[in-house]
């Protein structure tokens, strides 16, 4: 049998190593909160030097650009705002934790003479969106920054607060001191009393509140990072996955019908070419031998039936009726009682796209053919389950494994089909211990 495990994870959440739950804890809340101080502090000081010099080379260059003078002053303003979106990426990777990918910017054509490799930057997308991050960017660090300063503050008040009015208390003379319980009209250790439990109670506010102020300001962030200087990324990433998709589509379409072709030369046709040449003896025998004529009738018949058989083998690949008349629990129960293993079948009933299930019966289809031939199994088990906006199958046997990649082999042609469904193949067969093959295809694709 042959095997391949393509580099994606599988689908299963039993699969999946289970995530620590995050713990609380005083020392990871304060360290949460004084890596957000650190981080909009920093940001403070981008911002103003990235708002300043993006700013003012953008305007200039506007203003410069009839004179072509201020073309290359708008280039350099968005290489200078590219560099601090790289340093906030940084930033945010390094402070925050959080990754923000860059997208792959834009290339001039070949060939491309100089002045369209000098203007091409102007027509990246990204780099208009890089300017418009560091506005953004700096608009919001000098509300953030001030904003988880003060709350930090209002938290240590809490303590903070009280003594101070101690010290000031004991310190300053009696005609100096004011406070808002004076404003109040109450005075002395009443008046002291009431100024101290005000500023514990504002303390305790902002001091538990700071946890979740903070956490809201570094989501903002975040999103604004991720939404301006990683968007295109996500996008880019779609793009290429279509494209690898129509290539492995196209590949192995190829592929199955180059097979198709050699399956159809190899069996079929040799078939139906002796069929015609026994029709035409038994013209000649019919009136001389008649007995011999009928023997090869009989043989005949019994070509023309294993001919028909293996244009049934060959058609299920493509589209068999019974998966478009009875759908596919019908179809896979089918493959399961012609199989030579003994197969048991578990599938729900399922709305899925029409090309879905072909995928499926396809996997289906070939896993049970390589388990016949290769595997040595006594039992394989075929599960279908739906896993969010995916569906999945997986084919287990317990035959003795190992198995290896073979360029042309059945498992090679089936990863190209999952992969045209844009889907993912996962397929592990450790000696002695079986295979099992595993296909998530995105039920949208």
């Amino acid at each position: 049998m042959t095997s391949m495990t393509l580099p994606h994870p599988s689908a299963d959440p039993a699969a999946q190593p289970a995530r620590p739950v995050p713990q609380w804890t005083p020392g990871a809340w304060a360290s949460r909160i004084g890596r957000f101080l650190a981080y909009s502090f920093l940001a403070v000081v981008l911002g103003t030097v990235g708002f300043s010099l993006v700013i003012t080379l953008l305007a200039a260059g506007i203003g410069t650009v009839v004179v072509w003078i201020g073309l290359p002053i708008l280039v350099g303003g968005v290489f200078v705002a590219r560099g601090f979106a790289s340093a906030e990426r940084a930033l945010q990777s390094v402070v925050l934790g959080h990754h923000l990918p860059t997208p792959l910017p834009k290339r001039s054509p070949a060939g491309a003479g100089w002045m369209r490799r000098t203007v091409t930057p102007l027509t990246d997308p990204q780099r208009w969106l890089d300017s418009l991050w560091v506005l953004v960017n700096f608009l919001l660090s000098l509300i953030t920054f001030p904003l988880a300063l003060a709350w930090v503050l209002g938290a240590i008040g809490t303590v903070g607060g009280p003594l101070a009015t101690l010290i000031l208390e004991n310190v300053l003379p009696a005609d100096d001191r004011s406070a808002f319980a004076d404003l109040l009209g109450f005075t002395g250790p009443l008046a002291l009393t009431i100024d101290i439990t005000l500023q514990v109670v504002v303390g305790l506010l902002f001091l538990f509140t700071v946890g979740p102020v903070t956490r809201g300001l570094t989501a903002l962030h975040r999103s604004v990072g991720r939404g301006l200087l990683s968007s295109r990324y996500e996008e880019q990433q779609l793009l290429v996955r279509a494209e690898e998709s129509r290539a492995a589509g196209r590949s192995a379409e190829s592929t199955a019908l180059r097979r198709l072709e050699r399956d159809l030369h190899d069996g079929p046709q040799q078939r139906l070419v002796r069929a015609s040449m026994d029709l035409a003896r038994v013209e000649a025998l019919a009136a001389k031998d008649p007995e011999r004529a009928q023997q090869v009738l009989r043989e005949t018949r019994e070509q023309l039936g294993s001919t028909l058989d293996e244009l049934r083998r060959l058609s299920r690949g493509i589209a068999p009726p019974i998966l478009v008349d009875r759908g596919l629990p019908a179809a896979l129960q089918e493959l399961a009682a012609i199989s030579p293993l003994p197969t048991r079948v578990e599938v729900p009933e399922l709305d899925l796209p029409e090309h879905v299930e072909i995928g499926l019966y396809y996997v289906v289809s070939e896993a049970l053919t390589n388990a016949a031939k290769h595997s040595g199994a006594t039992e394989v088990v075929v599960e279908v389950a739906r896993i969010g906006e995916d569906v999945r199958v997986r084919i287990e046997d317990d035959g003795r494994g190992g198995a290896e990649l073979r360029t042309g082999g059945g498992l090679a042609g089936l990863a190209g089909r999952v992969a045209s469904l844009e889907g993912r193949l996962d397929v592990r067969s450790p000696a002695g211990h079986g295979t099992r093959i595993e296909a998530v295809i995105p039920c949208g694709s």
